[in-house]
């Protein structure tokens, strides 16, 4: 799904009036209609609700469905600000609300009429907010946020924009948001999303000539461009044709890190998988993975990088630090120019060592965490300027950044974003990343792009972790445990 930003919003909306033809008065009702069903089948008859109208178009929404709710025999109250003059279509709705339906004027508003089963419509800023809100939706708002009541925002929570560069000071913690037919870009960032709560697109039928043809750079890793992406395996085939994943790192007191990355290399379906590890990790390798092979990198340390012939690189999982692994390092890049995967210990050299990052072969995959990135690049003020520091980064180096976080973002050279939409909190544990980097270094071996390889592997990894949720706790969840449940993703799309 293409991440449109906030001009483009609006055009498609305008667009949409002007080409379906439609009313907007009419798309207004249809945005209230699809919100007022999702309202129904996800509340309690027994619980009331309290819908909070700005003066604006989203405000507009919120009367409309506060109308819709009391059709359906739903206890509701309006809160609005008569202090201030209503856009056109929200005037037309407020004027439209049954006499069954109490409006508190926002001069007149207590906390007292929550009480512990409402449910509070946010409906008082929607997209074009540009300035800080101002009293009295301020104190407001404040008020909301201090109640544990189920708080439900329509389109976006109120204070933010759909771009999140000039968001207001005071904003709505919302438990879900309503979002009409687009995912919007603050959704999927830490300083931001954390507002939103729990996201859900409804379909309002906007103009899909103009969504065809908007130029976007941002997109949502939405299950069918991973469709589009994953190559079913044919039964007419063998090993050779699913390529060589070569992983490398597991010195001395870090042998789990590379055993993992390889376990989940060879569960992605690598043809064949190779463990390029110091001698000390030569056993638990046997026993923990007996299907891949091992090439000796050293004693205790990894000191060099076995060249396989058609191999396809993982590197950094329990790679070491050490001037030893440095030159290891160096020594590979100066001579390989595919492709290749680069994480952990391999980043933290690169970190330490920038002009190493000159080798490193075009096209290939960073996989760094926020630290690892501002290490590489420089501190970044939040992740949206992160982003954007990405974005050149990515650009200049002909580089792919996989920046891990919640919602991973794959950062293309070619200036796309993508946002992954799997996964979750269980993942933030140790060994996890090792997983992530066996199963892109698969996947290249499989003959996807690294761009393909980029965006499925990130999926496929926060899929295994969902289903392995399944009988367990995002406490308890083990990097080997996504590893064990990378078989249900692929059944689950080959269905």
């Amino acid at each position: 799904m293409k991440i449109l930003n906030i001009n483009q919003l609006k055009e498609c909306d305008l667009f949409t009036i002007k080409n379906k033809p439609i009313f907007s008065i009419n798309l207004m009702e249809k945005s209230a209609k699809v919100s007022c069903e999702w309202l129904l089948n996800n509340t309690s008859p027994s619980e009331d609700f309290v819908v909070f109208c700005g003066n604006g178009n989203n405000g507009g929404d919120g009367l409309a469905i506060a109308r819709l709710l009391s059709l359906q025999n739903r206890k509701v109250k309006v809160v609005a600000n008569y202090g201030k003059k209503f856009a056109k279509d929200a005037l037309t709705n407020l004027q439209k609300i049954p006499e069954n339906v109490p409006i508190v004027d926002t001069s007149d508003f207590s906390i007292s009429i929550i009480r512990n089963t409402t449910i509070i419509i946010d409906a008082i800023f929607g997209i074009g907010l540009n300035k800080n809100i101002g009293q009295p939706w301020e104190a407001i708002i404040d008020d909301i946020n201090k109640l544990d009541n189920r708080v439900i925002s329509i389109d976006l929570p109120s204070g933010f924009i759909p771009d999140g560069d000039r968001n207001s000071d005071v904003k709505i913690k919302a438990t879900d948001t309503l979002s009409f037919q687009f995912y919007k870009k603050i959704f999927f960032h830490p300083e931001t999303g954390i507002n939103c709560g729990k996201i859900h697109v409804l379909d309002i039928d906007l103009s899909k000539t103009y969504i065809d043809n908007a130029e976007v750079d941002s997109y949502v890793s939405e299950e069918d461009i991973i469709r589009k992406i994953y190559k079913k395996r044919s039964d007419f085939t063998h090993k050779g044709n699913f390529g060589k994943a070569v992983l490398v790192g597991g010195s001395y007191g870090k042998t789990g890190a590379i055993i993992l990355a390889a376990r989940g290399a060879s569960k992605t379906g690598a043809g064949l998988t190779f463990i390029n590890a110091p001698e000390c990790a030569y056993s638990a390798s046997l026993m923990q993975l007996p299907e891949a092979m091992f090439e000796f990198a050293g004693a205790r340390e990894v000191d060099i990088i076995t060249t396989i012939e058609d191999g396809n690189y993982g590197i950094g999982p329990g790679f070491g630090k050490t001037e030893t692994a440095r030159l290891a390092l160096e020594n590979f890049l100066r001579n390989h120019s595919r492709p290749i995967v680069l994480d952990a210990d391999a980043l933290t050299l690169l970190c330490s060592h920038f002009n190493l990052l000159s080798w490193v072969p075009k096209d290939s995959i960073l996989t760094p965490h926020p630290k690892e990135f501002d290490r590489l690049f420089g501190a970044s003020l939040n992740s949206f300027v992160r982003l954007e520091l990405a974005k050149e980064m990515a650009k200049k180096h002909q580089l792919n950044f996989v920046l891990k976080d919640h919602h991973t973002q794959i950062v293309l050279h070619t200036g796309e974003v993508y946002y992954n939409v799997t996964g979750n909190s269980g993942l933030a544990k140790g060994g996890s990343g090792d997983v992530l980097t066996g199963i892109i270094t698969s996947l290249l071996a499989q003959k996807y792009s690294p761009k393909e390889a980029a965006i499925f592997g990130v999926w496929i990894h926060g899929k295994a972790a969902d289903l392995a949720l399944k009988g367990q706790s995002k406490e308890s969840l083990l990097a080997s445990d996504v590893i064990e449940s990378v078989g249900k993703v692929f059944n689950y799309l080959s269905k």
